[in-house]
């Protein structure tokens, strides 16, 4: 489950966490823990984005970013596909159901982005600015172009524009998990020479359907951070709709692996996609790799300022 402890660690923002969750829905109340509650992650911002629900008559979703509040039918919402959902939040992000008759197991999937906010997205927000950003902001004229609309730039955009793919591989892998509570590695990737890799989707599922008893869980590794992240495969699916979108990167290795409370009766497949990026003086300033003297021109303060 994300915390606020997951968020801190995006060290090369932004990044893109994955979740999933199973459970009973009570009716007439709120599941007890809720699905996402996320409170403390400043300096961050998060955004909570491509929410999969199963669709059901019998229970509504309740959603806050920040002073905004959304309570939905989950019955009108696509259940074969991610639906359209991007709620960004400075102090508070919370997600989860209520419901209408009670549901034994009820299934979703969703992802969080995580960005260090730029001198262009505090203006943006009206976030304050210290003494030498707000130097930033004048040398860079960033406040015009906030009041012009032409910054921030989206998070797609930047992507797009900023991280040069130098390949994309999709994986497969078959896995028979036989004995509960045993770490199953799956693979691990490595970065070559200036290149980073970035984990962008998971998909999992097996001819037979999972059961909430099995509880296999998929695990993420990335350099030093060991569980990085942790989500069950339940919600998820081999089909279209079925794959949850990430943006993990890594500046040397990318570890997968599993683990499963009950042995599942088949074996267990695994599909996740893997870019590999070119390590550039843009992501480098980014990930605070280097210092503003170690690059050439005005590359480090672009970054910080937001308009790279």
């Amino acid at each position: 489950m994300l915390s606020d402890a997951s968020i801190k660690r995006a060290k090369m923002p932004p990044e893109q966490f994955p979740d999933s969750w199973f459970g009973a829905v009570p009716a007439l109340a709120e599941v007890l823990t809720p699905v996402l509650d996320l409170k403390r992650f400043a300096p961050y911002l998060v955004t909570l984005a491509d929410i999969q629900l199963t669709g059901s008559v019998n229970v509504m979703l309740r959603a806050r970013y920040d002073d905004q509040r959304l309570e939905e039918l989950t019955a009108g919402m696509m259940p074969a596909f991610p639906a359209r959902w991007s709620l960004k939040a400075r102090q508070n992000l919370f997600l989860n159901f209520l419901g209408i008759a009670p549901t034994v197991t009820y299934t979703t999937f969703f992802s969080v982005w995580a960005e260090m906010p730029t001198v262009a997205v505090k203006l943006a927000y009206g976030m304050s600015l210290n003494s030498n950003e707000q130097a930033l902001a004048d040398s860079l004229g960033l406040a015009n172009s906030v009041e012009k609309g032409l910054l921030p730039l989206p998070l797609s955009q930047q992507i797009e524009r900023e991280y040069h793919i130098l390949g994309e591989e999709t994986k497969a892998r078959v896995m028979t998990l036989g004995v509960p509570n045993v770490d199953y590695p799956i693979e691990s990737i490595y970065a070559r020479a200036n290149e980073i890799l970035v984990l962008t989707a998971v998909a999992a599922g097996s001819g037979v359907a999972p059961t909430a008893a099995e509880n296999t869980r998929f695990m993420i590794d990335r350099d030093d951070d060991k569980n990085h992240l942790d989500f069950p495969i339940l919600p998820l699916s081999l089909l279209p709709g079925g794959e949850i979108q990430c943006f993990v990167p890594a500046l040397h290795e990318i570890r997968v692996h599993a683990i499963c409370s009950l042995a599942p009766p088949a074996p267990q497949v695994f599909r996740y996609t893997i870019q590999r990026v070119r390590l550039t003086n843009i992501l480098r300033a980014r990930f605070g790799l280097v210092t503003r003297d170690e690059i050439p021109g005005d590359t480090y303060d672009k970054v910080l300022g937001g308009l790279l």
